[in-house]
């Protein structure tokens, strides 16, 4: 069975390369083996936070001013993302940050395979209204701390064993081509 890594950052501002936060959750076998958490202290070019962002997810300067940088925490994540397929609740937000972030530190952008679980949610569910993360934790009965990103991960990989479970499919590739849900790279 592959190896499936839920991965969800929260931001300090607009700029998708001010990752303050990340969460991780892995998932083996069908069950959640791993999970990973830390806060980012932001690139000096882009460490500023905007009231907006802190509305949302409670994370503040003085929360990061002692964390580690994106390099440190770069390396524990390309550890996750070996022999793994990616997912994200709105994964085109987090692989951007991904994106961003490494090319504002210097670090290689990781080669990957990801899909989304919105498009997921909206291919399993279209009769719901909304498919925010929120909406589908609600509708799923999923335990959800919002904004804290090892929350949202674990959410995130929670709603895929839903749909394995409602569809009793549990290859991840059978399931997303049974779903109509494209892998993206990176």
């Amino acid at each position: 069975m592959t190896k499936i890594v839920a991965i969800d950052f929260e931001t300090a501002n607009r700029s998708m390369a001010s990752v303050c936060a990340v969460g991780i959750s892995v998932m083996e076998d069908g069950i959640i083996t791993d999970a990973y958490y830390s806060l980012i202290c932001p690139e000096s070019n882009v460490n500023y936070f905007e009231p907006m962002n802190v509305r949302i997810h409670g994370i503040s300067p003085q929360d990061v001013k002692d964390a580690p940088g994106f390099e440190e925490v770069y390396i524990e994540l390309v550890k996750y993302f070996e022999d793994a397929i990616v997912v994200a609740h709105n994964a085109k937000f987090d692989m951007t940050c991904l994106k961003q972030t490494c090319i504002n530190t210097g670090r290689k952008i990781p080669v990957l395979q990801y899909f989304d679980t919105v498009e997921l949610s909206r291919k399993v569910y279209p009769f719901l209204a909304h498919h925010r993360l929120n909406d589908m934790c609600d509708y799923l009965g999923i335990d959800l701390n919002h904004h804290h990103a090892d929350s949202d991960a674990s959410a995130c990989l929670q709603i895929v064993m839903a749909v394995m479970g409602e569809f009793g499919e549990y290859d991840i590739h059978s399931l997303l081509k049974q779903c109509h849900t494209r892998i993206y790279e990176l």
